[in-house]
C-alpha cells in the first residue's frame, strides 16, 4: 500500500476563560507519514524538527502515534497494520500549542485511512479524549475553526464555530519549558463564586463575539479568573507581553494552553507589529523566542 501523510494542525486551548473546553486551530501543522510494512511486528519512527532529538530518546512503544493507531485497530476489531512512522515536528512541543493533541489525533487518523470501516470523527473524537483527558485541544485539531466540547462518559459533545476571517493571531514561543502537570499544579481547589460566574460570562461572550464579528468585545472576553492568574507567574515577563500586545492594537492576549506560548488575538493589519512587539519584551530581556503571524484552520485534521 501508497505511504499515507497527514497533517493536524495547531490549537490553542482554553481561548482565556474557556478553560478545558475551549480550543482553537491555528494553521501551523505537525505532518505525520506511515508506510506499511507486510512483515513488520512493531512501528518504527523517524523524528524530524522541534524536539526530535527528545522524540529519539523515549520509548518507542510509549509513543503517542502508534499509541492512538492501535486504539483505532482494537475499536474496529481489526488486526494491526503496523510500518514505519515518520514525524515531521512543525509545532514547538511542551509549548501550549497541541503538540501531543497531534501526535495522538495524527496516529487516529493514519489508522483510519487504513482500516475497512473508518470511525467517524465523532468516533475518534471519543478515542482521542479518553487519551488526552479533557478535549479542548483534541476537537479543534479533528474538526478545525473554534470548537467548544465536552467529554462525558462515553461520548464527547463539540460544536464547531466558524472564525471570522478578520481574526489574526500574534504567537510568541519563549524558550520556556512549562509542563501541563506543573501547570495544573499551581491552580487552586477554589475560586469566589463571583469570580467563576464572570468567567461564565466572559466564555459566553468570547464565543457569541466572533459568531457576531463583534471582536471588540474581546478586550474583556478572554479576561481570565480560573488559571492564567496562577500560571502566569510560570511565564517571565507575561504581564508586560500582554501590555505590549495591546498597546500595538491587539484586542486582547492570554496564555495559549498551560503555556509558554501566549497568543494576541489581532487584526491583519496589526499582526506583525503585535507580534513583533510581543518578541522584543522576551529579547529585551535575554529570553530567546518564536513569533508567529497566524490565522485559524478552518479544515482540522487530513490526509495531504
Amino acid at each position: 500500500m501508497e505511504t499515507i501523510r497527514v497533517q493536524v494542525p495547531a490549537t490553542s486551548a482554553n481561548c482565556g476563560p474557556g478553560f478545558d473546553c475551549l480550543g482553537l486551530a491555528l494553521n501551523l501543522y505537525n505532518i505525520f507519514t506511515f508506510r506499511p510494512l507486510e512483515d513488520a511486528t512493531e512501528y518504527t519512527y523517524t523524528f524530524e524538527g522541534f524536539g526530535a532529538d527528545i522524540l529519539r530518546m523515549e520509548d518507542p512503544k510509549k509513543n503517542l502515534i502508534g499509541f492512538a493507531m492501535d486504539q483505532v485497530f482494537a475499536t474496529v476489531q481489526e488486526p494491526i497494520r503496523y510500518g514505519h512512522i515518520t514525524s515531521e515536528t512543525l509545532i514547538p512541543p511542551s509549548r501550549g500549542l497541541g503538540s501531543s493533541s497531534t501526535a495522538i489525533v495524527g496516529g487516529l487518523l493514519l489508522a483510519n485511512t487504513l482500516v475497512k470501516n473508518p470511525l467517524t470523527k465523532e468516533e475518534l473524537l471519543v478515542i482521542a479524549n479518553r487519551m488526552e483527558g479533557h478535549p479542548d485541544n483534541v476537537a479543534p485539531a479533528i474538526y478545525g475553526n473554534l470548537c467548544c466540547a465536552t467529554g462525558l462518559k462515553t461520548k464527547v459533545l463539540n460544536t464547531v464555530i466558524p472564525v471570522p476571517e478578520e481574526l489574526h493571531f500574534a504567537v510568541i514561543v519563549p524558550e520556556v519549558l512549562v509542563s501541563t502537570e506543573y501547570a495544573r499544579s499551581v491552580l487552586p481547589n477554589h475560586i469566589p463564586f463571583k469570580e467563576a460566574v464572570q468567567n461564565v460570562s466572559h466564555a459566553s461572550l468570547f464565543v457569541t463575539s466572533l459568531i457576531t464579528h463583534q471582536l471588540d468585545n474581546l478586550s474583556i472576553a478572554l479576561e481570565d479568573n480560573l488559571h492564567v492568574p496562577y500560571r502566569k507567574a510560570l511565564i517571565p515577563h507575561c504581564d508586560d507581553v500582554f501590555m505590549a500586545a495591546k498597546t500595538e492594537g491587539a484586542y486582547g492576549a492570554t496564555i495559549s494552553g498551560s503555556g509558554s506560548t501566549l497568543i494576541a488575538y489581532t487584526d491583519k493589519c496589526h499582526v506583525e507589529n503585535v507580534a513583533k512587539a510581543m518578541g522584543e519584551v522576551f529579547t529585551s530581556h535575554g529570553v530567546e523566542n518564536k513569533i508567529y503571524c497566524l490565522e485559524a484552520d478552518t479544515k482540522g485534521a487530513r490526509i495531504i
